[in-house]
């Protein structure tokens, strides 16, 4: 059985665009919603990885500490699937030493 994306984050414990600044749009035209991050909010992306075949990710980010998910189709369509506050970039991982 499959649930909507906001019943699984909800399930989860994730906030599906609930924040403390909850956007008014969760789903739009991916250039729109670009727009939209970084007017508003003044986030812009900073990751980027592959959903499957036909979504991809993007983290946004802004100086202040705010953050979207933004998930997008081949169609263009892309929805904010999380939001939230604090963001904080964690130091680089040493790289391991090879084994003897």
């Amino acid at each position: 059985m499959k649930l909507p994306l906001a019943a699984a984050l909800a399930a989860l414990g994730c906030a599906a665009v609930t924040s403390a600044s909850a956007l008014e749009i969760q789903c739009a035209k991916h250039k729109q919603m670009v727009g939209l991050l970084a007017k508003k909010y003044s986030e812009n992306p900073v990751a980027t990885g592959t959903v499957n075949e036909d979504r991809f990710m993007q983290l946004f980010v802004s100086a202040a500490g705010s953050w979207t998910i933004l998930v997008t189709k081949t169609n263009g369509e892309a929805c904010i699937v999380a939001a939230g506050q604090n963001w904080e970039k964690l130091p680089a991982l040493a790289e391991a030493e090879p084994a003897a």
